[in-house]
């Protein structure tokens, strides 16, 4: 598999662009909702600081007018948490804001006939369902592309004798499959690390290493289209040097409780990212330029998130990633809550230590730009969550004052405030709205719904400063040991399995605390009731609906664990969501399993928040 200098420029003659006037239209759909959704997150930037700027100015006026002490600290703490909610929900805004104008979509291309440049297919396993992988081996095996221009190598960091086994049964039929393992000794740098035992060993192999690289993880299966799909968008430019796709599951349950999907990623942010030439690689999928890996020193090993930082090298070396939005593979979210939460916790600690990129050898050779680019993920991502960890916790001290959260001189301030925050969340509203139905209305009309993860998250982040700070290296992710909540039998076992080893203890915890200090906030409001009327006192309080939209947001996310601990749903057998060949034993998922509407969540919570604060909002604005 020697490479040809010149397989590249004879390929590229035989792409053609997709001839499906589904798809086609799909794309143009897509096009459309980016550029509206560009829009929307213009109005809801544009309007939010209106409104804070107004508010802050009726802070200062109520002050001069007399308001001082409780009342006025009060006034700037509510201020403080709305800004410190609203500057990290803000983050995709501008994301798509930096879209504007320039939207694009890859064009669906498909590589037909027998010239085409080889390529090396690695699966990762390290201890997965045996099962699992086998399928993604077969599949992978199987995809429509020349038998002599593709090899299958399972890198194995489980050492396992079963899977070596399995493997080499598989290689009788599939002459193209190989198995190879770092052996027994203490394994490094984690996927980065198995990978680039990859790269080493196809050297050894007949015709040396291929033109290019694809990896997939062990449980996401490749359509038979998978390489010819994305091979092309290489083949066209040059400058390419890596196709990522985005990653499909067939497993997530009916309604998605547990906010799994992906959509918002791969529907909304990577289409803004590659529109602005800064698309990611995400880890699974992907096709890229062997000597494009070669020349970064192949696959990073600085961090537990080698994808990211493999765009970092790529783009600081004058590369450029392109993110086809088309389905090519199929794969497995955690089935229970508590494989959910670790893989959290995972890709918290691993986005994080991206940071760590600043302190490496390589860093030496980026430019205070480039630097800037590997550093800010982590920030931002670490600032989210240190800003949403201070409002769930300060929250119920806020509403326990029982004051009023919102400062103004006059009832004409306060009907302006009211005016601009409804038009404030009519812009976001509609951001949501637009960015729900890209993402084929898998996530809530109110932002994805995982609040409960923060705790653990932030914990994961003090971790991994305290590790930094005392040992002076990056830790490698380890999580702590949980129980699978389903392996236990009586509902009192279960409960000691969520509150105690889950940790789900601290939900109840904020939970109650948020009941009884929205309950002494409307007592409050009860006994000022003979000011300006009860309606007026509830609302200026716990009623206040940039508050009530925040504590109400964090009582229902913080009540999901805690209801699916007390009734887990039903796994979902793997053997029916997909359909299986029973002579060539290939299998793919099923309708039902890719079925887009089933995993659509409820959104009945989020209508009501969405008509409280229309209407309440409406009310101040219009009453005398």
């Amino acid at each position: 598999m020697a490479s040809d200098k010149t397989i590249f420029e004879r390929a590229a003659t035989n792409v053609q662009p997709l001839d499906d006037p589904h798809e086609k239209k799909r794309q143009e759909e897509k096009m459309r909702f980016m550029d509206r959704i560009a829009k929307a997150a213009l109005a809801s930037i544009l309007s939010s600081w209106l409104y804070f700027a107004y508010t802050f100015k009726c802070i200062l006026n109520a002050r001069a007018a007399g308001l001082s002490g409780t009342p006025l600290r009060v006034a700037w703490l509510s201020f403080a948490m709305q800004l410190g909610h609203a500057i990290p929900a803000g983050t995709p805004h501008l994301l798509a804001l930096s879209a504007m104008g320039k939207a694009k979509q890859q064009p669906l291309l498909r590589l037909v006939g027998d010239i085409c440049p080889s390529v090396d297919i690695y699966i990762t396993y390290c201890g997965e369902d045996l099962d699992v992988l086998m399928d993604t081996v077969r599949a992978a095996a199987a995809v429509d592309y020349p038998k002599d221009r593709f090899r299958v190598i399972i890198l194995d960091d489980s050492v396992s004798t079963e899977v070596e086994t399995e493997i080499k049964k598989l290689a009788s039929v599939f002459k193209n499959v190989y198995y190879t393992t770092r052996g027994s000794r203490p394994k490094t740098h984690a996927k980065a690390g198995n990978l680039n035992h990859g790269l080493n060993y196809v050297s050894t192999l007949p015709g040396g290493a291929s033109d290019l690289v694809a990896v997939l993880d062990v449980d996401m299966i490749p359509t038979q289209h998978w390489l010819r799909a994305l091979v092309p968008h290489i083949l066209m430019d040059s400058k390419v040097a890596l196709a990522n796709p985005p990653q499909r599951q067939y497993n997530i349950p009916d309604g998605d409780p547990l906010a799994q999907s992906m959509d918002i990623l791969f529907e909304v942010m990577e289409p803004s990212k590659n529109a602005t030439n800064s698309a990611w690689c995400c880890g699974t999928g992907f096709v890229v330029r062997r000597d494009a890996l070669d020349e970064i020193g192949g696959v990073p090993e600085e961090s537990i998130n080698e994808d990211i930082l493999t765009s970092f090298y790529l783009t600081a070396a004058g590369w450029k990633i392109v993110y086809v939005h088309e389905d090519v593979q199929w794969g497995l979210v955690p089935a229970t809550i508590t494989a959910h939460l670790k893989q959290h916790k995972r890709m918290c600690a691993g986005l994080i230590s991206t940071g760590a990129v600043a302190q490496s050898a390589r860093a030496r050779k980026m430019t205070p730009e480039e630097k800037y680019g590997a550093l800010f993920p982590a920030f931002a991502f670490a600032t989210s969550v240190i800003f949403n960890s201070v409002n769930l916790f300060v929250m119920p001290f806020l509403l326990m004052t029982g004051q009023p959260l919102v400062a103004y001189a006059s009832q004409s301030q306060l009907q302006r405030i009211s005016l601009l925050f409804l038009i404030k969340f009519l812009a976001i509203f509609s951001y949501n709205l637009l960015a729900t139905r890209s993402a084929n209305y898998h996530i809530n009309l109110l932002g994805v719904a995982i609040g409960w993860v923060v705790p653990f998250q932030l914990v994961t982040i003090l971790r991994f400063a305290l590790s930094i700070l005392t040992s002076g290296g990056v830790p490698l992710f380890t999580p702590s040991g949980m129980v699978d909540i389903r392996s236990t039998k009586t509902f009192a076992s279960r409960m000691k399995v969520a509150l105690w080893d889950d940790g789900f203890i601290i939900h109840v915890a904020i939970i109650a605390s948020l009941f009884a200090s929205v309950a002494a906030s409307t007592n409050s409001a009860l006994q000022a009731a003979s000011k300006d009327g009860l309606w007026t006192q509830l609302f200026i309080r716990a009623a206040w609906p940039p508050i009530f939209l925040i504590w109400s947001t964090y009582f229902t996310d913080c009540w999901k664990p805690l209801s699916y601990s007390l009734n887990p749903p039903a796994p979902l057998k793997r053997e029916t969501l997909i359909d299986r060949d029973p002579v060539s034993q290939l299998a793919y998922p099923n309708r039902h399993a890719t079925d887009q509407i089933r995993v659509r969540p409820s959104q009945t919570v989020a209508i009501v928040k969405i008509a409280y604060c229309i209407g309440a909002c409406a009310i101040a604005v219009f009453s005398r």
